[in-house]
């Protein structure tokens, strides 16, 4: 019996596209939001944008316009 990875599979059925990870540049992601589409980062345990954000917040003078809030604990 031959084995087949998941993402082998993947790309043998579909194409190679839906195993990359999309890029996520903070310049890519601020031209898909609006005032009526916020933000969310949604993170696994040791990620953490706030960085990059913060740089890119002052990289576009929005800096003052930014309002960062977590849900996390505490």
């Amino acid at each position: 019996m031959i084995q087949i990875s998941m993402t082998q599979y993947i790309i043998n059925e579909m194409e190679e596209f839906y195993i990359e990870p999309p890029a996520t540049g903070m310049n890519i992601l601020f031209e898909n939001i609006d005032q009526q589409t916020p933000l969310i980062f949604i993170l696994s345990q040791g990620a953490d944008p706030t960085s990059q954000l913060l740089k890119f917040a002052a990289d576009m003078d929005f800096k003052e316009k930014l309002f960062p809030i977590s849900l996390g604990q505490g």
